[in-house]
């Protein structure tokens, strides 16, 4: 399977294009298609005494045919044995890196800025870009001396990324079953029908996040003060890049080799030493003076567009002042409110602990009164000698009496109305007489 090409390796490349050599390869695959063997390049050439070295496609240690011929790959190893021939060249006196690339691996990326730290300290050398500087190109570019791209290229892409295909769950619904064995909880990381444990997500995110460091350290080291939030894996336009310090502008690649040519006089010009005549240098100081020119202007417009920005962001200030005031108002309000609350509540906490009281004292009260009547029905049960319930009511009470006497009177048999008179106690007794009466 091609596609293993591309998986469990970490990449400095943008991940759309990433997912456009997968795609290659897969279709490679699918049509069962080996291409012929494509005719190679040298990556070097000399343009008036500037060596002129491409830098196109995905940057790869050791890419093989097919990454060649269908993902247009380039050889980072090549491109350290050109830089080194450009250094040990005396007919070379600067260096161009000519980039088109959308970044690559994290494999020989590295040792291959290194590589252009290390001419640059002996040969000027400067990066260009009409197409893609993203990524791992970018992290090579970023070693010359300077960098220039063009309105529409794109230039950033600083970060790292890393594909991990789990196709475990695939595998088990075609019914097949993965066993892996090995020593070391990293060993089998990645192996095809598995998933990955937690552990090693975990080694692989501080893998990335060393990488991802080692490459804002090298973007940073030459002084270019490029923003941390522009180094989240963003893509910039040849503008934005401008604004975010990630390169310069210009219109197009001849002017990008002008400017290396007048600003290192020392660069042969067809084979001989660039003239030291008067009417060459003030060519020379004019064209700098243009140059210089542009610049400025270019730094006015930035310099108006941060005025504006901060004019916009001023007034956001104020706004953000008055809200501030506003939410402080509110605070010392509601810090008011919660006062007037806390002493509404000890208030009634007090009164629920005066009603606990009252309660406490009620409840006595009554079991005091239970007790009083209990002691009064069993004197009234030691008198009457009768079990019979009895209504307990106020002496006079009119109801009570009349109940009584027509309860009486309703009972037509004498023995039933004598034994029924006999269970009443003397004070019903009393209250059905005077009724009576």
């Amino acid at each position: 399977m091609n596609s293993l090409l591309l998986q469990n390796r970490e990449w400095l490349i943008q991940p759309e294009a990433l997912q456009s050599m997968a795609t290659s390869l897969r279709g490679l695959s699918e049509h069962e298609f080996f291409p012929k063997k494509a005719t190679e390049n040298p990556l070097l050439t000399i343009e008036d005494g500037i060596g002129v070295i491409a830098i196109e496609g995905p940057i790869l240690r050791k890419p093989d045919l097919i990454a060649r011929v269908f993902l247009g790959a380039t050889s980072s190893e090549e491109i350290g044995e050109a830089l080194r021939e450009a250094a040990g060249r005396n007919d070379i006196k600067a260096v161009f890196l000519n980039i088109d690339s959308p970044g690559g691996t994290v494999a020989g990326t590295p040792e291959l800025a290194a590589a252009v730290a290390s001419l640059n300290e002996r040969k000027p050398v400067y990066a260009f870009s009409s197409g893609l500087m993203c990524s791992a190109a970018y992290w090579v570019a970023s070693q010359a001396r300077a960098i220039y791209a063009t309105p529409s290229a794109q230039v950033g892409s600083i970060g790292v990324v890393q594909a991990v295909i789990d196709s475990s769950a695939a595998i088990d619904k075609a019914g097949i079953k993965v066993e892996v064995f090995s020593v070391g909880k990293y060993k089998a990381m990645g192996a095809p029908g598995t998933a990955l444990t937690d552990d090693q997500r975990e080694l692989i995110q501080s893998n990335l996040a060393e990488i991802a460091a080692e490459f804002h350290d090298a973007v940073l080291s030459r002084g270019r003060a490029i923003p941390a939030e522009a180094m989240e894996g963003q893509t910039f336009s040849g503008k934005q890049a401008q604004r975010h310090n990630l390169a310069g502008m210009v219109p197009d690649r001849a002017e990008a080799m002008r400017r290396l040519k007048v600003y290192h006089t020392s660069v042969d010009t067809k084979s001989r030493v660039m003239t030291t005549a008067l009417e060459d240098q003030l060519l020379e100081a004019r064209t700098q003076v243009d140059d210089l020119t542009r610049d400025h202007q270019a730094q006015t417009e930035l310099l108006n567009e941060a005025s504006t920005q901060v004019e916009s962001l001023r007034g956001e200030v104020e706004l953000l002042a008055a809200e501030i005031d506003t939410l402080k108002a509110e605070c010392d309000e509601a810090k008011i409110q919660a006062a007037n609350l806390i002493a509404q509540r000890d208030a009634a906490t007090s009164q629920v602990s005066t009603l606990q009281s009252q309660i406490t004292e009620l409840e006595a009260s009554q079991t005091d009164f239970d007790r009083k009547l209990q002691l009064e029905v069993a004197r009234v049960v030691a008198s009457t000698g009768t079990t019979m319930p009895a209504r307990v009511t106020p002496a006079g009470d009119t109801n009570q009496a009349a109940d009584l006497h027509s309860r009486f009177a309703a009972i037509t048999d004498p023995t039933e109305q004598t034994a029924f008179w006999r269970k009443l106690t003397p004070d019903q007794q009393a209250l059905i007489l005077k009724h009576q009466a």
